[in-house]
């Protein structure tokens, strides 16, 4: 695609709609997908109540028809169990609603284990950056430790640190804290910036267009002395919502605001496409972007057959202290049945036309840093662009499209881990 993105991010998604003209339209196109399990709607989130009520047993069962309708999509790289619950304490410490939020991965990861036929797709969560190092080592660390399902597979975080216009990462003072925070977790899991692209008075303007974020931050997680902690990062966001901006920064977002995120904007403004149909407008920003991806170098990345595991990165982090446990609380979902797992003609799906070559290695033997395998493209796709958000990929172009081996005899893994890299 014009931006070199190879992931978008679904904030939400309708479990009882069917998106296979849209997932293989992505997949046509390389571009894989990560999946938010939540919306904002009554009973389909982790909420702002205390544990154990602030996770209502039909956010599992809403979880389980996601789970079952996109993982037989082959460029389904990830499921999410919520998006930045720890912004929902009411002004409570980070304990209180976090064991709602790793209880639901925990009952996620759970049936995806039970159903022989679903495809092994890693769940993990995204959260706010705040009292990182808590939160980080809360969800990859397991509070009953014979319990192998309760950690995190992935773990994303929202992080605004590079909000001005240095090009010199040695001078980069949040994006260095950021990493060395990490650097010290040892980590066993991969780390995605699952949204990165701070707005800013700082950045330039630029052929009439006020605060163009340069993205130099999209360069830096790419060079050795970051990558090694983190996977890649989603780009916030491709359009501006006008909504949010309206107040601050009106159409068509020449001044700067501060919810003005987008790498672009539809126009007309009262644009719909179910009666006025939308032309989407890049800001000079979204070239920027485009040139940081270009200037990766995937020639330093491992592959599959190369990549160690370094011996520091194997074992889940040590709880924070006071953290508290999931069998603790008397839990609403465990009364809740689960899903039916589906048949083995369910569980997966061909998109017509497009082979299969995803490799699927385990979960349990893979390295712990991702680098994703996925062909960078030539066009952002607009069809539902209003909910996602590029996603960083880093690899060497590719010929080949994201998807699974044909064999169902044993249920194929989506695996971040291995050899790959995200842009």
């Amino acid at each position: 695609m014009a931006l070199g993105a190879n992931v978008i991010r679904l904030y939400a998604v309708d479990p009882d709609v069917d998106h296979t003209d849209f997932m293989c339209t992505l997949q046509s196109a390389g571009i894989y997908v990560v999946v938010d399990l939540g919306a904002n709607c009554e009973g389909c989130e982790i909420t702002a109540d205390s544990a154990p009520t602030c996770y209502p047993a039909s956010y599992k069962t809403r979880g389980e028809k996601i789970i079952k309708q996109f993982a037989r999509f082959d460029n389904v790289l990830a499921f999410s169990g919520g998006n930045e619950i720890n912004h929902r304490t009411g002004g409570n410490p980070w304990t209180w609603n976090a064991p709602c939020q790793k209880k639901f991965i925990r009952d996620m990861r759970a049936f995806i284990q039970s159903c022989p036929n679903l495809r092994r797709v890693p769940v993990g969560l995204v959260v706010a950056d705040t009292d990182r190092d808590e939160n980080a080592q809360y969800y990859n660390c397991r509070t009953d430790e014979s319990d192998e399902l309760e950690n995190a597979q992935w773990y994303g975080i929202n992080t605004y640190v590079h909000c001005d216009d240095i090009s010199d990462p040695a001078k980069a003072t949040g994006f260095n804290m950021l990493r060395d925070s990490f650097k010290s977790y040892d980590y066993s899991i991969p780390v995605v910036l699952t949204e990165f692209g701070c707005v800013s008075p700082a950045f330039p303007t630029v052929d009439g267009f006020e605060a163009q974020r340069t993205f130099h931050d999209a360069v830096f997680m790419n060079l050795p002395e970051y990558s090694d902690y983190f996977a890649g990062g989603f780009a916030f966001e491709y359009s501006t919502e006008n909504a949010n901006s309206m107040s601050t920064s009106p159409y068509p977002f020449t001044t700067y605001g501060p919810q003005n995120y987008g790498l672009g904007y539809f126009s007309p403004a009262d644009c719909t496409d179910a009666g006025i149909n939308c032309t989407y407008q890049r800001f000079p920003n979204f070239d920027f972007l485009r040139q940081a991806f270009a200037s990766y170098d995937g020639s330093r990345q491992p592959t599959l057959s190369t990549y160690e595991v370094p011996p520091n990165h194997v074992e889940t982090s040590t709880c924070p202290a006071g953290s508290p446990g999931l069998r603790q609380f008397q839990w609403p979902s465990d009364s809740s049945a689960n899903e039916a797992c589906p048949s083995v003609s369910d569980s997966r799906f061909q998109c017509p036309g497009q082979s299969s070559t995803l490799p699927t290695t385990a979960l349990s033997s893979a390295p712990p840093l991702a680098t994703i395998m996925a062909s960078p493209s030539t066009e952002v796709p607009t069809t539902e662009a209003p909910t996602t958000t590029p996603f960083e990929t880093a690899d060497a172009p590719s010929t080949q499209t994201p998807d699974s081996p044909t064999d169902t005899t044993q249920p194929p893994t989506t695996n971040i881990h291995d050899g790959c890299r995200l842009r």
